[in-house]
């Protein structure tokens, strides 16, 4: 019995002591917090200041391309696992789009942990920025790697909706990406570790306001709307009908034009003739 009593006083012991001290104690309550309260149409202050990899003070605007779109990819660079993940997933996807950072957007990585310092930001990039398929440089220039300071990370942290909380020396917190229209609005965001390239690309192209993509991009467009239940775009019978309205007059306009020629081509060989 005295053996028990001292196990359990051990027990009790650990459970009260050490790195116990500082872990989350009400996860229910307390991880409510946690998350995303994302709302479309947010503004963005473009205006933050950041430090970059190379020790260099710049400010969000100063990373975006003329008329591009910016996509944030919140995580911290001591994370053990989760963000890992998240920039696997991310440079996964800048090595299947066909649009580019550096030309057709811009992608800033930014660590919501104030003590981490730009050495480590540019350990990071070196990493993944290898495991591009970056023939010309052109995708490692157009990604950049951002530390801050407290002040400055929870405005851009709360501007777009992402909670964290401190949990035993790490952080517990969600995976996205978001994506900022050139003026610094909140286009739309995906959440998870692996995204679909078919729908990150209309949604760059959508957040261009029409500066990227092709016409059939644009199109498309017409055709899908992002269902945020889903994720992903589906199908709009709206759209489709729009779209279908549109392509019904080109048709017809094309049709009238090959008549119209077909008529003056006929009238002016009957003057020749007549002539």
């Amino acid at each position: 019995m005295r053996a028990l009593r001292l196990y359990l006083l051990a027990g009790l012991f650990i459970c009260f002591s050490g790195s116990g001290l500082f872990a989350i104690e009400r996860p229910g309550e307390e991880l409510k917090s946690v998350g995303l309260t994302t709302e479309l149409g947010t503004q963005v202050d473009l205006g933050i200041s950041f430090t970059d990899s190379n020790g260099k003070a710049v400010a969000l605007r100063e990373l975006l391309l003329e008329n591009r779109p910016l996509v944030i990819v919140p995580v911290y660079y001591k994370c053990p696992r989760l963000c890992g993940l998240l920039l696997n997933g991310v440079t996964e996807l800048l090595n299947k789009l066909t649009l580019s950072p550096g030309k057709d957007f811009s992608i800033v990585t930014v660590s919501f942990d104030s003590s981490e310092g730009p050495d480590l930001a540019r350990k990071k990039k070196q990493r993944f920025v290898s495991l591009l398929n970056d023939k010309t440089g052109e995708k490692s220039s157009g990604w950049h790697f951002l530390v801050g300071k407290e002040p400055q990370i929870e405005t851009l942290m709360n501007q777009i909706g992402f909670h964290y909380k401190r949990d035993n020396g790490d952080f517990a917190h969600t995976a996205v990406i978001m994506i900022l229209t050139p003026r610094g609005k909140i286009s739309q965001y995906f959440t998870g570790v692996r995204f679909p390239v078919r729908d990150v690309r209309l949604a760059l192209v959508e957040a261009s306001e029409g500066n990227i993509g092709t016409v059939l991009d644009h199109v498309l467009l017409y055709c899908y709307r992002f269902d945020p239940l889903k994720g992903r775009y589906t199908w709009a019978a709206f759209g489709i009908m729009r779209a279908g309205g549109v392509l019904t007059l080109l048709l017809l306009g094309g049709l009238v034009l090959r008549l119209w020629l077909k008529e003056k081509s006929g009238s002016a060989r009957k003057v020749g003739i007549s002539g």
